[in-house]
């Protein structure tokens, strides 16, 4: 009996596999492109696109998929530019999943979404109970995947659960979107060359680094499933929000010379103020004891140190 990563050859997957693999599980990475060469460690990998209805069915039923982590996804600036393609890839996928798992008896999955899934709100704060109404394609992709994923559980008893992820920040991630913008800049400091942010240094948006993601899922995995109530959570965010500016100067504090200037791109910035500032998280820490361990200096300390690895 396999765990089932989908998107399993990107940073996330990859290091969620290398946990879970630790942990005595078999883990099959299904993605449409293969891990870097020696990064897929014991797990096996399978080539796959998750908007193929055939090859989501081959790769559950082949493996015996007992439980799925759903990762994969386009994002934010790749949905604008092809919104048909993420409804296939984002919507048609995340139904693949649940059919396959509701036809192969797959126990547990756990779906990624995001806090585009909301949309402008008055006050800036956002919850589990907080009305969705994303403007953009990715927003109503992932609440799609939240309410189906709801209905399957409610239809068929698949134990489903999921999780509204801040920007998440971490070395390594190549996927594109509107506020990568964070990761790039420590990345283009490290690597010392140039780089042009597309957001004003007084931009800020909820943001988590990557091994609190990736800690995140797991807990989430592992909850015993008699406390879980809400079913897909905010996750919350390092708080307050650093704005572009103080990043920057938390970088400068690591490289001396940063070459680093700020070009806001209105597209890029209409998004970014169409979503939330704060996300609620007093669910996932009172149902399976979720909190956040690493703060803002936390985040660029160890971003630094695994980049240099």
């Amino acid at each position: 009996m396999a765990i089932l990563i989908t998107g399993g050859s990107g940073f996330i997957g990859l290091e969620l596999s290398r946990i879970l693999l630790e942990k005595g599980h078999q883990v099959v990475l299904f993605d449409i492109s293969s891990p870097e060469k020696g990064k897929e460690g014991g797990a096996t990998y399978v080539k796959g696109n998750i908007s193929d209805w055939a090859e989501v069915l081959n790769v559950v039923r082949d493996w015996k998929v007992e439980h799925v982590f759903h990762l994969a996804a386009m994002l934010s600036a790749q949905c604008e530019v092809n919104p048909w393609a993420a409804v296939q890839v984002n919507g048609l996928g995340t139904y693949h999943i649940l059919e396959a798992s509701r036809l192969f008896g797959v126990k547990k999955v756990i779906f990624t979404s995001s806090m585009g899934a909301y949309g402008i709100v008055p006050q800036g704060v956002v919850n589990d109970e907080t009305i969705q109404r994303p403007p953009i394609m990715y927003g109503v992709t992932k609440v799609f995947g939240e309410l189906l994923g709801l209905y399957y559980h409610r239809r068929f008893g698949i134990d489903f659960r999921g999780v509204r992820f801040p920007q998440l920040v971490g070395p390594g991630i190549k996927s594109e979107g509107y506020g990568q913008y964070t990761p790039r800049m420590i990345e283009s400091a490290l690597r010392e060359i140039p780089f042009e942010a597309w957001v004003t240094k007084e931009t800020s948006i909820p943001i988590m680094y990557i091994k609190d993601a990736i800690r995140c899922l797991l807990e989430l995995f592992e909850a015993e499933e008699g406390r879980i109530k809400t079913r897909v959570y905010c996750v919350g965010q390092i708080f307050p929000s650093p704005k572009a500016g103080a990043l920057l100067e938390e970088i400068k504090k690591h490289v001396k010379d940063v070459l680093i200037t700020f070009k806001p791109d209105p597209k890029a910035m209409d998004v970014l103020h169409s979503i939330p500032q704060k996300l609620d998280d007093q669910n996932a820490r009172a149902e399976w004891d979720w909190t956040i361990c690493y703060g803002l200096k936390e985040m660029v300390d160890d971003f630094i140190k695994e980049f240099n690895l």
